[in-house]
């Protein structure tokens, strides 16, 4: 048995990462962090986590102490207790975008500030385990994947390795109201959001930088990239209608083979027809389909934004990190309506 921390433990993310890790055998929660709820007993904020229902909220980061440190944080958090764990021992899945970038002057133009922790950045492995299984093995900090990267990278990379595209693509990304955190705003907040369906982050979403840093480290040479989000009137789950310009002819059951076969040792990733979102609810599995469409097929790409975009993706990361099975813990059924 391992011991973790949850930083950030009553947001949407931190309160997702305590429910997978309720059922993980292996992992066992003995530090929960939040500034807004510290002093509470789980049992009072969460009580359908029975299994940490004793455990107390802390406002003190600085005092973690665990085998592996989940931080469910917003930006610029990260960067100022990481150095810490590290230096103690703690390995560190980090959920928040502060080590997702390597370049350190490309995050202070993204996300407006400088990094406080640059010396960290060229060793955070990025947590994509069916790209980067090997590296997160060895590693001691990984960057948790954004959402939409996630569900944007397993569609795109199979496709650049086989350099089976080139030139632009676009991609049309749609997802919950979840995955704009838990503190609403006049855009995010549900009821602003439940009758419409509004596109956001143009010109260029903080997303992008993220994307094409990962194409280039796999040595692809992404071309002209256009990427709009849009929130739509769910709370959890994301659809990417991905775009690609295919490099020569090609057909929809080709690239369907080529996922198949890139993808059939990674058991979260399923192969087939467009998926519901329902299916991926709850779950730590992304699926992708493949049309055809004009003179390039076009390729779906649906997960759970809380789940393999961020909570579930994060303990699958864990396993990796503890030498486990990358599956502990995490086989529940999608909600499947």
């Amino acid at each position: 048995m391992a011991t973790a921390a949850v930083l950030g433990a009553s947001g949407y993310l931190g309160g997702e990462l305590l429910r997978v890790l309720s059922d993980h055998p292996s992992l066992e929660v003995v530090s929960a962090v939040s500034q807004r709820r510290a002093g509470e007993r789980l049992g009072d904020v969460a009580p359908n986590l029975e299994r940490f229902q004793d455990v107390r909220l802390s406002g003190d980061a600085s005092a973690v102490d665990a085998d592996i440190a989940f931080l469910a944080q917003p930006a610029g958090e990260a960067m100022k207790i990481v150095p810490s764990l590290l230096e103690r021992g703690v390995k560190v899945v980090d959920l928040g975008p502060d080590y997702r970038l390597r370049d350190p002057a490309e995050y202070a133009r993204v996300y407006g500030r400088p990094h406080a922790d640059a010396g960290h950045l060229s060793e955070a492995v990025y947590g994509l385990p069916e790209i980067f299984g090997d590296r997160i093995r060895s590693a001691r900090l990984v960057a948790n994947p954004g959402c939409y990267p996630t569900a944007t990278l397993l569609a795109l990379v199979p496709l650049f390795e086989a350099r089976a595209i080139h030139g632009p693509v676009v991609v049309d990304a749609k997802s919950g109201t979840s995955g704009a955190g838990a503190q609403p705003t006049p855009t995010s907040h549900h009821p602003e959001a439940a009758l419409t369906v509004l596109p956001y982050g143009a010109p260029l979403h903080r997303h992008v930088p993220e994307m094409q840093g990962v194409l280039r480290e796999l040595g692809a040479t992404p071309g002209p990239f256009t990427f709009v989000p849009h929130l739509v009137p769910l709370v959890r789950g994301i659809l990417c209608s991905i775009y690609p310009t295919a490099a020569g002819p090609a057909d929809a059951s080709t690239w369907e083979a080529l996922y198949r076969a890139r993808y059939a040792a990674h058991p979260f990733v399923r192969v087939g027809r467009v998926a519901r979102l329902p299916w991926a609810q709850g779950t730590n599995r992304c699926y992708l389909a493949v049309e055809r469409s004009g003179d390039s097929p076009v390729v779906f790409s649906v997960l759970d934004n809380l789940g393999k975009g961020g909570a579930s993706q994060a303990v699958q990361n864990a396993n990796l990190l503890l030498g486990w099975p990358e599956t502990l813990g995490l086989t529940r059924a999608g909600y499947g309506i």
